[in-house]
C-alpha cells in the first residue's frame, strides 16, 4: 500500500510538517522517503457534514452508482464520489481534487497522497495554494515513468552513436 506509512488526517486537518505513522512498510516507502524525514503537503479537506456522510456511503471501489436514491443525482458523471479500491491500482490522478476519496478515509487525498500515487518522492514538495498544488501534481509526468523513459532513451541513442 503505497500511502499506508502517511498520517491518517481521519479526526484532524493536518499541519505543514508531520511525522511518519509508521517505519517504512515497503520498498515503495523507502524509495519515496529516501531523503525526507517528515511528511509535507499533507493537509486534509475541510468537508461538510453532509460531504462527510455522502463519503461514508461509498464502498471500497465503489461510485454515486452505490449512493442510495437521495444522494445518487447529486454529482452524475463517470468518476463522482469514486473511492480508491484498496486491493487494485489507484485511477488516473488529475488536476481537480473533489472526485476521488481516499480507499480507507472519508475524505479526498491529499495532495502529498496524489503525489505518492503519482511517484513524486516525499522530499518533493509542492508549492501555491492547494488547487495549484493538485494541478502540479496532475499535469506532471510521474517521476518514475519518467525515469524509465529516459533510460529506454538512452539505450536507444546510445546505440546510434
Amino acid at each position: 500500500m503505497a500511502l499506508s506509512d502517511l498520517p491518517a488526517l481521519e479526526n484532524e486537518l493536518g499541519e505543514e510538517i508531520l511525522e511518519y505513522l509508521t517505519q517504512p512498510q515497503n520498498e515503495y516507502h523507502k524509495i519515496m522517503r529516501k531523503n525526507s524525514e517528515a511528511v509535507k503537503n499533507h493537509i486534509a479537506a475541510r468537508h461538510s457534514e453532509r460531504v462527510k456522510k455522502i463519503i461514508s456511503l461509498v464502498p471500497d471501489g465503489g461510485n454515486y452508482k452505490d449512493l442510495p436514491d437521495e444522494y445518487i443525482n447529486s454529482r452524475n458523471f463517470h468518476v463522482a464520489w469514486t473511492r480508491f479500491a484498496s486491493d487494485k491500482p489507484a485511477p488516473t490522478i488529475d488536476t481537480g481534487h473533489r472526485h476521488h476519496f481516499h480507499y480507507k478515509y472519508n475524505r479526498v487525498p491529499t495532495v502529498r497522497e496524489c503525489a505518492r500515487l503519482r511517484s513524486f518522492p516525499d522530499d518533493f514538495i509542492f508549492l501555491g495554494n492547494k488547487t495549484q498544488q493538485f494541478r502540479q501534481v496532475g499535469n506532471a509526468v510521474p517521476p518514475l515513468m519518467a525515469q524509465c523513459i529516459a533510460e529506454q532513451l538512452k539505450k536507444v541513442l546510445g546505440d546510434e552513436e
